[in-house]
């Protein structure tokens, strides 16, 4: 099975794992068209505790049984998006039989988007808008210099 993502690196040793969390069956490589049920991308301690960093990890279906892929994506501060799930079938109907209704390729591509617009989001909110905090010194300076009360749900400013 190739993977089609050169960026991303498989980790196939010691996969990092939360405390009092279940291990599931290791995947060490994945088809873009099996079935998955998951893909978490999130920053983890990295297994030689060397520091933080952003990994993949995706639940397919194999044999009847979910899998675990585990992907290093490189150092936490290469990325601004935070941490996200795209969700590929309901786990819940494992019972009877998986239903997914996104291969590998498909929530890989889910995730390219989603951390895109969450980078785009967390950009501008942390730009300034310049332009409007330069009218906005204006009109509080022309308020002072009037002498203009202003009073709402979060400021009063009483001027005489």
């Amino acid at each position: 099975m190739k993977d089609e993502h050169p960026e991303l690196t498989p980790l196939e040793d010691n996969q990092p794992h939360q405390l009092n969390h279940k291990e599931w069956p290791v995947a060490y490589g994945l088809d873009p068209n099996e079935p998955a049920l998951l893909l978490i991308e999130r920053n983890e301690m990295s297994p030689d505790m060397g520091g933080w960093r952003r990994y993949q990890t995706m639940f397919v279906v194999r044999n009847n049984e979910v899998s675990k892929f585990m992907a290093d994506m490189g150092p936490r501060e290469g990325y601004i998006a935070g941490a996200f799930n795209c969700i590929g079938g309901n786990p819940e109907l494992q019972r009877t039989r998986w239903d997914t209704w996104h291969t590998v390729a498909e929530l890989r591509e889910q995730a390219d988007v989603m951390r895109e617009s969450l980078t785009r989001r967390q950009i501008s909110q942390e730009a300034p808008d310049l332009i409007g905090g330069y009218h906005r010194q204006l009109e509080e300076e022309d308020l002072a210099q009037q002498h203009v009360s202003q009073i709402g749900p979060y400021i009063k400013v009483e001027r005489s």
